[in-house]
């Protein structure tokens, strides 16, 4: 039997290390406060990420979860301009 799981966003968003690469089309793996779980790229429209690879060891960020899969998205840094 396949249920379908709702999306539930985090209202606290962390950080997750990436252990199997994730791209918009296929799950990956990530290292997530002490213990791996499935995850995948958390839905976008945006043209420039249908290519973008989340690859071992980088960083990014979860936003919530979908059944045991959790969603993330690519580790945004912020630059300093002065």
């Amino acid at each position: 039997m396949n249920l379908p799981h709702t999306v539930e966003l985090f209202k606290e968003q962390k950080k997750a290390r990436v252990e199997h690469t994730i791209t918009p089309s296929v799950k990956g793996r990530v290292f997530y406060e002490g213990t791996y779980w499935p995850a995948r790229v958390y839905q976008t429209t945006d043209a420039a990420m249908a290519d973008y690879a989340m690859d071992v060891s980088s960083w990014v960020t979860v936003i919530g979860r979908q059944g045991l899969t959790l969603l993330v998205v690519p580790q945004i840094t912020s630059m300093y301009v002065g």
